[in-house]
């Protein structure tokens, strides 16, 4: 994990955590109590919610001198009036630009909100991007997840493959939080184990719905329609529309023919995953699958799809034994 609360190695006295990822708030708001409270001393520690307290509270904690400890660590959230949405209530707003102008040494003051952005035409605003370390906790790239799998399972004393590491990170939804819990599970269930393997993955992580309906395809394409047809079944348990599985389906199949062109036209996977508008793992997965097929037996399938989804949205049949027929079709392409 990287340290970005530390500048030049050094806590500073005032920071802005703001973002949409309240899984990287949470862990920077841990991460700089930690470093300024290393015993755990909690004497010297105050959190504030300023919904239901003002802004004055904040920096008389800040302004009074700590106990037993260095510092004096005051956090503040949410820190709505630094946004554009309506505030609970209404703070000290002048007391805070006097006081970033000239913090107390031995405090470090945290504000924080869960907002995508702050609002630049605010005076405060502008006077803390220009005093105070500002953290975004904005939604990660494949690759900084990927690098933070490896730093994660390497520290540890793991080791994890790239399709492994990749097919975590799909099926977490690039989401921090569900990643890190998975993540922890996966090392726990290695115990001595020294690598972390992609049928632990499997076995471990829950499904996506998009992710059965790949398999779904999967099953179709090698025409293994009894295991087709009981996934379906197990999908419909848990309360999934056959018209939404069409419409997954459809969107499936019509990747895997795009991409399969684009393919041909000499372009990488994650070049496709742009032009497509989907995950790069999707688009992998897709040219996997599209490479047992021709155009025509895709183009064959979506017309299939097509015609099927007409039929159910304009009562020419049950929904279901419509759905059957088309999977018992597909299967035998």
């Amino acid at each position: 994990m990287k340290t970005p609360w530390l500048v030049n190695g050094k806590l500073a006295n005032l920071y802005l955590l703001y973002g949409t990822e309240r899984h990287l708030l949470e862990e920077w708001e841990r991460e700089i109590v930690k470093a300024a409270l290393p015993d755990g001393e909690r004497f010297d520690y105050m959190k504030i919610d300023l919904n239901d307290q003002p802004l004055d509270a904040v920096l008389d904690e800040a302004e009074t001198v700590p106990f037993l400890s260095d510092y004096r660590v005051v956090i503040a959230k949410p820190a709505t009036f630094l946004t554009g949405a309506k505030d609970k209530k209404t703070h000290n707003v002048d007391r805070l630009a006097e006081y970033i102008i000239k913090p107390a040494d031995y405090a470090i003051v945290v504000l924080i909100v869960e907002a995508e952005k702050l609002d630049e035409r605010k005076t405060i605003v502008k006077r803390l991007k220009d005093r105070a370390v500002l953290l975004e906790a904005k939604k990660p790239t494949t690759e900084e997840l990927f690098r933070f799998v490896m730093d994660a399972v390497n520290d540890k004393g793991y080791r994890m493959e790239r399709p492994a590491i990749e097919r975590l990170i799909f099926l977490t939804g690039e989401m921090w939080a569900t990643l890190t819990h998975e993540l922890d599970k996966l090392m726990l269930y290695a115990g001595d184990h020294p690598t972390i393997e992609l049928e632990d993955v499997n076995l471990l992580v829950p499904r996506t719905l998009e992710d059965n309906v790949f398999q779904l395809t999967d099953y179709l394409m090698k025409r293994q329609l009894e295991p087709a047809i009981r996934l379906i079944r197990d999908l419909e348990k848990q309360g999934q529309e056959v018209l939404a599985l069409l419409g997954l389906m459809a969107r499936q199949y019509r990747m895997m023919l795009l991409a399969k062109r684009l393919a041909e036209q000499g372009y990488g996977e994650r070049q496709i995953a742009s032009k497509v508008g989907a995950h790069p793992y999707a688009i992998k997965l897709a040219l996997q699958s599209g490479k047992r097929f021709t155009f025509a037996q895709l183009e064959q399938a979506l017309i299939a799809i097509t015609t099927t989804d007409e039929g159910m949205k304009t009562g020419r049949g049950d929904k279901r034994i419509l759905f059957d027929a088309l999977v018992v079709r597909l299967a035998t392409l």
